[in-house]
C-alpha cells in the first residue's frame, strides 16, 4: 500500500510541475511601492491585445463600456494596503481588496471590493462588500498599450500619496492614494 501511496504522490509531482512549463496568456504581474510607511501592492494579471478592441461602445469591445469587468484576466486584480489609507477620499481600512471597473469613453467607476474569494467572478458581484466606489477621469494614450499594465505612479514631493495607474490599449485611468502623516 505504501508503494502505492509513493507512487502516486510522485505522479502527482511530476504533473504538477510539468502542467507549469508552459507560460500562460496572461502572465501574472506585481507592481508594490511604500508610500509613507504603507506598503501599497497590486497583484494582477497581465493580458494583451491580440489584435482585439479592447474599450468602446458595443459587443464588438472586449470590455464595452458600463460593463463590469474584473479589471485584468484571470483572477483578478487584488490590491493591498499594510495600513489603514484614503482612496480617492474614501477611508479604506487596511487590507486585500479585489479592483473592479466600469469602463466609460470619459470616465470610469471603481470598486474596492472586501471579498476577495470571489477572484474575478463578475456575476457574484454584492454591492453590500464595496469598500469604496467612486468615478475617475479617463485619458487616451499616445502609445498603444499592447499588453494590460498597474503602475503606482505620481509619489508626491512629501510621499503621502500616489496613484495607482491602469493601462491598456488607447486608455490609462488614475486613482488616488493618501497615506496618514504619522512620522
Amino acid at each position: 500500500m505504501k508503494k502505492i501511496l509513493c507512487a502516486l504522490a510522485l505522479m502527482a509531482m511530476f504533473f504538477s510541475t510539468h502542467a507549469q512549463d508552459k507560460p500562460q496568456p496572461s502572465p501574472a504581474g506585481s507592481v508594490s511601492t511604500v508610500i509613507g510607511l504603507t506598503t501599497v501592492t497590486v497583484d494582477y494579471f497581465r493580458p494583451k491585445m491580440k489584435g482585439r478592441k479592447i474599450f468602446g461602445d458595443g459587443k464588438d469591445f472586449l470590455t464595452p463600456y458600463g460593463n463590469i469587468w474584473r479589471t485584468g484576466a484571470n483572477s483578478g486584480t487584488k490590491i493591498s494596503f499594510s495600513t489603514d489609507v484614503t482612496v480617492e477620499g474614501v477611508k479604506v481600512p487596511k487590507g486585500e481588496y479585489l479592483i473592479f471597473t466600469w469602463p466609460g469613453a470619459s470616465e470610469w467607476t471603481v470598486s474596492l471590493y472586501k471579498d476577495v474569494s470571489i477572484g474575478g467572478h463578475t456575476d457574484k458581484y454584492d454591492k453590500a462588500q464595496e469598500v469604496a466606489n467612486f468615478k475617475v477621469k479617463s485619458s487616451k494614450v499616445s502609445e498603444k498599450v499592447e499588453t494590460f499594465t498597474v503602475a503606482i505612479t505620481d509619489l508626491s514631493e512629501d510621499n503621502t500619496s500616489g496613484k495607482v495607474q491602469i493601462s491598456w490599449e488607447n486608455t490609462s485611468v488614475k486613482f488616488g492614494i493618501v497615506v496618514p502623516k504619522t512620522w
